[in-house]
């Protein structure tokens, strides 16, 4: 079983001029802000489109998240100045929908040659929503990542809820209501919880890694399942108490019982 993945630590990365389309209204720098991914960036048109990332300096191997986008396929590309001499890195990828949100999104761990642009070029297709533009939510590189002991389990999912606050009720004359849901993409609370054998699977350094990460509930957390499907991350915040117990004789390991995530959409 594949080790599940954990952060809350980010690139501090750029959209850059050199972006092929970008509508008035949807900028490219939405796609670089984490806080919601319902606030994306759109292109113009449908055809050859690339998103350029100014990584702020020379880059190798990196962890890649796409979060509410519409197309289904796209290639990461690289280059020295943004502007010219890209080339592919890898094959073109394959964006699968989310069962649980029935939105596309997607992780890749990808290598530069030493480049500091990263272009996501959309090839021409039609976008999976049929619309008129190719959109991205969010695009984020989590660092230092933290790995769970494969043995670590994750129950997913825990709980599927939907906020009444983003629910209308209209009532009629004749008694009978209707509910209506705001918003094109719902802000769907799913919580997983995190477990770990009792005083067998974190141990050492990693004790403290984990502890720190989960302490502070404000902070976005990626969270990988890495289970072979690309559309099983999350950008996350820990919902719910921390706890965590740490005695002998099993001294320096813990045992974190349950830790309940909500899914930032």
């Amino acid at each position: 079983m594949a080790n599940r993945k954990l952060s809350n630590s980010f690139l501090g990365i750029s959209a850059d001029a050199n972006t092929t389309s970008e509508a008035t209204n949807f900028p490219k720098e939405n796609a670089i802000n984490r806080t919601s991914p319902q606030r994306h960036w759109r292109s113009t048109v449908t055809t050859d489109t690339r998103l350029v990332i100014n990584l702020g300096a020379v880059q190798t191997n990196l962890t890649c998240y796409l979060d509410d986008v519409n197309f289904s396929s796209f290639k990461y590309q690289e280059s020295a100045d943004g502007s010219s001499g890209w080339s592919d890195i890898g094959a073109t990828k394959t964006v699968e929908k989310d069962p649980m949100h029935g939105i596309y999104r997607r992780t890749d761990d990808i290598t530069l040659t030493g480049k500091q642009y990263l272009g996501i070029l959309i090839d021409t297709q039609t976008p999976v929503d049929n619309a008129g533009y190719f959109r991205i939510g969010t695009f984020a590189i989590p660092m230092s990542v933290v790995e769970l002991d494969a043995e670590t389990t994750v129950e997913y999912p825990y709980d599927v809820t939907l906020p009444s606050s983003h629910i209308v009720e209209n009532r009629f004359p004749t008694g009978k209501t209707e509910k209506i849901k705001l918003g094109r993409l719902q802000p769907m609370v799913i919580s997983f919880a995190l477990k770990t054998g009792v005083h067998q699977n974190i141990k050492g350094q990693a004790v403290q890694e984990i502890s720190n990460l989960l302490r502070d509930p404000t902070n976005t957390i990626f969270l990988d399942f890495n289970l072979g499907e690309s559309w099983q991350a999350y950008l996350v915040k820990k919902s719910g108490d921390l706890r965590a117990s740490l005695s002998t004789p099993a001294t320096g390991t813990a045992d974190f019982g349950s830790v309940l995530f909500d899914v930032i959409t």
